[in-house]
């Protein structure tokens, strides 16, 4: 599988339209174009349409139809305002001669080199000017920032578990009870394929014991998530506002799939999700290679739609630096009936 930044690679066909260089992936055991590869060429189009001095600072997205992982997309970008300090972008992604995706991205005018005057570096990992934890020092008259959430009380990086190793003692080496609740677990191979995509893949996290399966009750999940640093290296020395690119991505990965989690069932005990929408604000420039605390609620779930919420924090300083909301239409069988074959 090619690096992310190759897998998000856009050809230019004209100032405002591009294809795409590889085929679109879908997740392991699904079928449609992950969604997250969607929301990243999105952005990463309606850059290649704004000055440098401009950064992403929201991203609304609504999914029409599954995306073809076999076929070229092809966006199409449209300037619905350009200002001296923010800039509009309407993306349409099409395959087929058919709209499988819009988005809106809205840019602002960056002071001191980062969004909302965080001082930070983005993605290139470098802590710079960047506040850490407890300090209280002046961050330059560039900072007008009169106020950023940080994270209370997280959940330690050292109560946490590698993702891949944690899923082959959890789920791999029971994948025949997974088989009675999941699709995509019915051989050893398959299940092979999600393990190596957390060993392998773009992202890499580090989970609580229980995310698999939690029987307690909870209002949050926290967990950590990072790309790793080699799959977006050359991008980011490129342009420093590929972070954004790659946190799109990675804002796909692992949140609606936790769903489960706050309804104690199984992972990957649906029986069908989609993605409808996804809504991302940037408080900051991500910095995607470095650890990110990430907390997930879900604050509301009826009949098959189910909401989620993810505050992601840089994991060294605790503060904010975006928010991600998701509405899915995720089918389950009864919990009861699910809990029975498990």
């Amino acid at each position: 599988m090619p690096s992310l930044e190759k897998l998000l690679r856009l050809l230019p066909v004209s100032p405002t339209r591009f294809v795409t260089a590889h085929e679109p992936a879908a997740p392991v055991g699904g079928r449609a174009t992950f969604g997250g590869t969607l929301v990243a060429q999105s952005v990463l189009a309606s850059l290649h349409t704004v000055a440098r001095e401009f950064e992403p600072s929201s991203v609304h997205c609504y999914f029409v139809v599954g995306g073809d992982p076999r076929a070229v997309i092809s966006y199409e970008v449209e300037a619905l305002r350009r200002g001296r300090n923010f800039e509009h972008r309407e993306v349409r992604a099409f395959q087929h001669g058919r709209l499988i995706f819009v988005s809106n991205v809205l840019f602002h005018r960056a002071r001191g080199g980062g969004s909302g005057g965080s001082g930070g570096s983005g993605g290139s990992g470098g802590s710079g000017d960047k506040k850490r934890r407890g300090d209280t020092g002046d961050t330059g008259d560039t900072d007008t920032t009169l106020h950023r959430d940080r994270i209370s009380d997280p959940l330690p990086r050292s109560s946490c578990v590698d993702a891949a190793r944690l899923f082959r003692d959890q789920v791999a080496a029971h994948w025949d009870r997974y088989n009675h609740v999941a699709h995509g677990f019915d051989s050893e191979r398959h299940v092979a394929a999600f393990a190596d995509r957390f060993e392998r893949g773009a992202v890499e996290y580090q989970f609580p014991p229980d995310i698999f399966y939690a029987r307690a009750r909870h209002d949050h999940l926290d967990y950590y998530q990072r790309v790793r640093r080699d799959q977006v290296a050359a991008a980011l020395e490129k342009d420093p506002r590929f972070c954004y690119v790659a946190f799109a991505y990675l804002s796909d990965a692992y949140l609606l799939l936790t769903l489960p989690y706050f309804h104690q069932l199984p992972l990957y005990s649906h029986r069908f999700s989609v993605s409808l929408d996804h809504v991302i604000h940037f408080h900051a420039r991500p910095p995607v290679c470095d650890w990110l605390a990430l907390r997930v609620r879900n604050p509301r779930s009826s009949g098959d739609r189910h909401l989620v919420d993810g505050s992601y924090y840089d994991a060294a300083s605790g503060d904010i630096v975006a928010s991600v909301r998701q509405e899915g239409l995720v089918v389950y069988d009864k919990p009861s009936a699910i809990r029975a074959r498990f």
